[in-house]
């Protein structure tokens, strides 16, 4: 039995008469230390300025926000060592549901109302798991991936390991996405999935098949999960994600908005919503959730130059310039020069594409590095638009011949169809999908054909 009067607890509710509930029932394992938090603000605050040991939140906690939801947040922003116990308390019943098929999960949840010695059950048990794992948490937060694995492939065969087998597996097989190697994830996901068809496996199938750009095999697998599990929240963006790499936009967004509709206060599930929703053409619904994303993630450092740099875009999409203009020009120049070079290239971008006369020079002073980097194909859409409007036709070429050639042509080219077809250039585009394809044979004519029966390496 660990010793509780050397941890901080954290208590989290809503509601004042189940905190001091909650904390006389902590008093009784040995809690010495005791804190509270009346709300989701509150509650990040606290552990962002001294992470407690031990949190116990209640499920619901007022005003739209959830148990659930603040677990995801602390996670998006590393403010929850893995070494800090979080316990779910909740009086459904049927939240045993939930938590099977969410990726993000409490440690453990316990069902209201509950004995001193129900929760000191509980938390052994957890302290005991976290101790087993903490050589490989450190190894993990360090990113010396090799290590982890290493650590945890001798916790299989370890006694002791028997009662971890799964998160044992879980743990390898998120080290393996983490890390890059997304055909061994593959491999680790099936293996779990051999002896349990859990969601998060499944989901991590597709993840892995999505790295890989395989995308209706993954989409094959995320479908079967989102129709198992309708609120496994996290599989329905993964779905929305291979939609648009699929070219499927409509479905994207569709899905989307009716998760967004499910959980308002999830912004990044909001970010999403809006990409899918610029390239579905819809750009009421884009500005309308950036708009959200800006007023409301409330989280310190949560809104980044590339929100900005969304809700100008949709500005310059809905043909409203001055607004586009102000929202860029609204970012102090310590700010730009702190961007990403791709950050940097689609703020020049928009901008000359919103006000030529401020935008244009700073747009062909970045030319050089544009041709030389590999952006992503938000960014290098950006840059082609710009350079279609600035008569620039050897650049917009450029980035249409290499957004053609990669993984993300099905996504953006209805994007480049209508941007072509707006400057009168159609033909050109037909051209360059016809060269692009041409390569794409002969680069395929050049592979050897392997030997009967022989595979791939892994």
């Amino acid at each position: 039995m660990s010793d509780y009067s050397k941890k901080r607890f954290l208590v989290i509710d809503d509601q004042a008469q189940a905190r001091d509930a909650l904390r006389t029932i902590a008093q009784q394992v040995g809690a010495f230390s005791v804190e509270f938090a009346a709300n989701y603000q509150d509650a990040i605050f606290r552990i962002r300025n001294n992470t407690p040991d031990i949190i116990l939140c209640d499920y619901m906690l007022g005003e739209g926000r959830s148990g659930q939801q603040l677990l995801e947040e602390l996670r998006r922003f590393n403010l929850l060592p893995d070494e800090t116990i979080f316990m779910m308390v909740t009086g459904e019943q049927s939240y045993e549901q939930v938590v099977s098929a969410v990726e993000l999960i409490p440690d453990d949840y316990i069902i209201k109302p509950f004995s001193p010695d129900k929760l000191l059950l509980r938390l052994d048990r957890i302290v005991a798991k976290k101790r087993f794992f903490d050589r490989y948490y450190k190894e993990k937060r360090k990113q010396e991936y090799a290590n982890a694995l290493a650590i945890l492939e001798a916790s299989r065969e370890s006694e002791e390991g028997r009662p971890y087998r799964f998160e044992i597996l879980r743990q390898r097989a998120e080290v393996f996405l983490a890390s890059g190697d997304v055909q061994s994830a593959e491999s680790a996901y099936r293996g779990i999935l051999e002896a349990y068809d859990f969601p998060w496996a499944r989901a991590g199938v597709a993840r892995s098949l999505h790295r890989q750009n395989r995308l209706q095999e993954a989409r094959e697998e995320i479908e079967r999960v989102v129709a198992r599990t309708p609120h496994f929240f996290d599989a329905g963006d993964l779905k929305a994600t291979i939609c648009m790499a699929q070219g499927e936009h409509a479905e994207a967004q569709q899905v989307l908005d009716e998760m967004a509709k499910k959980t308002p206060r999830n912004y990044l599930r909001k970010r999403l919503l809006a990409e899918a929703a610029t390239l579905n053409g819809d750009t009421e619904t884009a500005l309308a959730a950036m708009t959200d994303v800006l007023a409301n993630d409330t989280m310190p450092g949560a809104i980044s130059a590339e929100d900005r740099l969304a809700t100008a875009r949709g500005h310059v999409n809905a043909g409203d310039k001055i607004t586009a203009e102000k929202v860029l020009l609204g970012l102090r120049d310590t700010e730009v020069q702190k961007m990403t070079l791709a950050e940097q290239a689609s703020f020049a971008a928009l901008l000359a594409l919103c006000s030529p006369e401020k935008g244009k020079a700073r747009f062909a002073g970045l030319r050089p590095a544009m041709l030389g980097s590999d952006f992503g194909a938000t960014t290098n859409v950006d840059i082609l638009r710009a350079a279609l409007s600035t008569g620039d036709h050897e650049l917009a070429d450029l980035e249409a011949d290499h957004l053609m050639a990669g993984p993300d042509a099905k996504k953006v080219f209805s994007t480049l169809r209508a941007q072509y077809s707006l400057h009168g250039r159609e033909k050109d585009l037909r051209e360059i999908q016809r060269q692009v394809a041409l390569k794409r044979i002969h680069h395929e004519e050049l592979i050897p054909e392997k030997p009967a029966g022989e595979t791939p390496p892994a």
